[in-house]
């Protein structure tokens, strides 16, 4: 009787390029007619090297797609997008990419992490700011200069800053930014990366000054979670402690502690150096410092994956104009806040646009509803553009005693939506391009 496994090669490759790589092996494994003539033909990885964009082998000093797949795509390849963190009140956004490393593999590609950050010191620049980026982590196949026979395809964990823009005060052994490594080269204590199991534990922070924080939780059931990318394919530990001081400060910081909550995803998180562990100069960069409110340096929030479609968006004076074009990531200003991240969703069920914060501030936090427009109640007189009322989000500090304000959504562009607030002030949005190659 004839069964798979009688199929041509061919025909079992087009059926593998449908799968994953574990169903893959799961299926040869039942067989060794069929595990040993295709566990080392290449052209059975190649389907999954190229998902990521490899697809060629050359610039990996000619390692098979089998050794780059299962050494390094398998295991980091789901980190390849954008992330968005738990971090009080701002929230912040990373971002993991394939690049070409010219500085110490010879342009052999690398997957690097990277996190955004919106300057506030651009006086001259349109409002909202696009992110400049630094660059904190690479994962790659061990330097060939360092590399041994034995570890020439182990894959490199490094921590260092890179940026696109002057990191300050920052000088590592005479050398200013923009290129600060952070590990020692292997000599000093580093961070490390850590997958956290789902969770129901969510961080609590005593009142300071009769301030009480709200934040809203980062749940699965989010408009911007993106469940099908996962984590990378790691030991899954506990949520993240609470990182010990070693400084000491005049200004009293409630302690924060976790209690339970609603159920949360898995997520990465970054830890420090160990303690009193000899490590090199660190930059909060994973926790932002946030004006005229406490010092949130002891926690290590956890990052999420972010949704990020990318699409035209369409012109708003076309009679075939589609809500859903408007779906994805935008910057808006927010005035003395700064440059905001947010997330648009359309609800087709009730017929509204809504926009969630993924970089918020102290009054309306990430993971809030910004505003919400009601697409059945079109406004005139406004033509070419399209505008609806809705409702924006107003708070006092810590996200207490909010409130629904009436506001108009304009939709003035393909890219483009002003929000004025009770008619007193506007707020511009644009939507978020991704300008730079995965690889």
């Amino acid at each position: 009787m004839p069964s798979v496994l009688d199929l041509p090669y061919d025909v079992l490759r087009e059926i593998f390029s449908r799968l994953s790589a574990v169903e893959v092996l799961h299926f040869l494994c039942i067989s060794r007619k069929l595990y040993y003539p295709l566990i080392d033909d290449d052209s059975t990885w190649y389907i999954f090297c190229a998902r990521y964009g490899i697809k060629d082998t050359s610039t990996f000093r000619r390692r098979s797609f089998r050794t780059i797949y299962g050494r390094l795509l398998h295991r980091y390849g789901p980190l390849l997008g954008l992330w968005c963190s738990d971090y009080p009140c701002h929230g912040n956004i990373i971002e993991f990419r394939i690049v070409p490393d010219n500085w110490l593999r010879r342009g052999e590609p690398i997957i690097i992490g990277e996190v955004w950050e919106f300057d506030t010191n651009k006086s001259k620049a349109p409002r909202p700011y696009q992110p400049t980026y630094t660059e904190f982590m690479q994962i790659g196949f061990v330097p060939w200069k360092k590399s041994t026979p034995a570890t020439a395809n182990d894959v490199h964990i490094s921590w260092h800053l890179r940026s696109e823009r002057d990191l300050g005060f920052l000088v590592h052994n005479g050398l200013p930014p923009p290129w600060v490594r952070m590990d020692g080269d292997g000599r000093l204590a580093t961070p490390s990366l850590k997958v956290i199991a789902p969770t129901s534990l969510t961080f609590e922070v005593e009142a300071q000054y009769n301030e009480r924080l709200v934040q809203p939780e980062m749940l699965a059931s989010a408009p911007w979670y993106d469940p099908d990318r996962g984590v990378p394919r790691l030991p899954q530990e506990r949520g993240p402690p609470v990182v010990e001081q070693t400084r000491y400060s005049w200004i009293y910081s409630p302690p924060i502690t976790y209690v339970h909550g609603a159920q949360k995803p898995a997520s990465i998180a970054f830890l420090p150096p160990p303690p009193r562990q000899e490590s090199d100069v660190r930059i909060p960069i994973h926790n932002p410092r946030l004006p005229h409110t406490r010092d949130f340096s002891d926690l290590v929030p956890c990052y999420f994956p972010l949704r990020y479609p990318t699409q035209e968006g369409d012109d708003p004076a076309s009679p075939d104009w589609r809500p859903e074009s408007l779906v994805g990531l935008w910057l808006g200003d927010y005035g003395p806040h700064g440059t905001e991240c947010l997330y648009l969703e359309h609800d087709a069920a009730e017929s509204a646009l809504r926009a969630w914060k993924i970089i918020g501030d102290v009054h309306v936090p990430r993971g809030a509803c910004s505003w919400d427009a009601d697409l059945r109640v079109p406004l005139s007189n406004l033509s070419p553009k399209r505008a609806y009322g809705g409702l924006g989000t107003l708070a006092q500090r810590g996200f207490t005693f909010s409130e629904k304000r009436p506001v108009r959504v304009i939709i003035s562009g393909r890219d483009e939506i002003t929000v004025s607030w009770d008619l007193t002030y506007d707020t511009k949005f644009i939507r978020y391009r991704q300008t730079r190659e995965r690889i």
